[in-house]
């Protein structure tokens, strides 16, 4: 699950964009055969870029290696460029790492991550 936190104001059809592109990026570096799961929320906060903003936040299962991690940064801070003009020394990534037992959909508990050629 993605949360990324963008100035009040931002436009719907550009948060749109953003949300497109990050769920892309999460195909591309983070989780490629898992599209089921991949959920991207933008959302407006008050702020302003460079001072808080952009946030993003990553919540997932552990396994990922840093070098996932890293391409998914290294996307969304392209997006973010495109769309808001963000310098990526003004983007901030937290990933949260919880056991797979702690993620449910449909009132089921996802199962440990593994990588798609496993």
């Amino acid at each position: 699950m993605i949360r990324i936190e963008v100035p009040e104001g931002t436009a719907t059809d550009v948060k749109g964009r953003i949300r497109d592109g990050v769920k892309q990026a999460v195909i591309d570096t983070l989780a490629p055969k898992e599209i089921k799961y991949d959920y991207v929320a933008v959302r407006e906060a008050f702020g302003i870029i460079g001072d808080g903003l952009p946030l993003v936040t990553v919540d997932l299962r552990p396994g990922r290696e840093p070098e996932r991690k890293k391409a998914l940064v290294d996307a969304i801070a392209a997006i973010l460029n495109s769309e808001l003009a963000v310098d990526p020394a003004d983007l901030y990534v937290l990933f949260r790492e919880t056991p797979a037992e702690n993620h449910y959909t449909g009132g089921t508990p996802l199962p440990d991550w593994v990588p798609a050629d496993q």
